[in-house]
């Protein structure tokens, strides 16, 4: 019996328990926690140990403002969830100022796709340097960041083969937190990768 693990939410099913192999699931099943389709899951096998190459030469690439607005953003989050109102307030003002500098541009859904599969590139490199330096935030913030990448590149793909109807009948949560997507009439209870309750995910209007 195998068992297959979910890569946007981490929900394992278990051929044994199920009763069910999961190759024998039908295309169009979901996962019953983030909504992720079938075709996300990857079998988990045995790990083995592995020496990690040392990363040799590390290159500083400069911010655009908008990356530097989207960092002050999550960062006045997490003041949030520690309570530091007077940190999270500045950090919403240099967000702001930031985003009030970057130029206006106008993309396609194609654009939009591209620049997702770039990011979903980047992570791996963006672990290594986590793990090297032993920096355990950054690592919690780059598994988040990926997991909601995963889900957005999911719901592109699906948009742009079922169009309209992939969300007719149907609402659009985005978690406040760590960017998780969602779509369906009421969000889950909890996040399904930050964990925060449901009055952080919220509607897209």
């Amino acid at each position: 019996m195998k068992k297959y693990q979910c890569t946007i939410c981490g929900y394992i099913y278990d051929d044994e328990k199920e009763n069910v192999k999961f190759e024998d699931l039908p295309e169009d099943w979901t996962c019953p926690i983030c909504g992720a389709p079938k075709a996300v899951f990857k079998e988990i096998k045995e790990e083995k140990t592995e020496i990690k190459e040392e990363i040799e030469e590390e290159t500083l690439t400069e911010l655009s403002n908008s990356e530097i607005s989207y960092i002050c953003s999550n960062l006045a989050k997490a003041c949030e969830k520690q309570y530091l109102d007077e940190e999270k307030e500045l950090f919403e003002k240099l967000a702001v100022h930031y985003e009030q500098k970057e130029e206006t541009k106008k993309g396609t859904l194609k654009d939009v796709q591209t620049s997702v599969n770039s990011d979903i590139k980047e992570f791996e490199n963006a672990m290594n340097i986590a793990d090297k330096y032993q920096d355990r935030g950054a690592k919690r913030v780059i598994n988040w960041a990926s997991k909601s990448t995963n889900m957005m590149n999911v719901i592109l793909t699906n948009y742009q083969e079922k169009g309209l109807d992939y969300i007719k009948n149907n609402k659009i949560w985005v978690c406040d937190i760590c960017g998780f997507i969602y779509i369906g009439n009421t969000p889950p209870k909890t996040c399904p990768i930050c964990k925060v309750p449901s009055l952080k995910i919220l509607e897209v209007k």
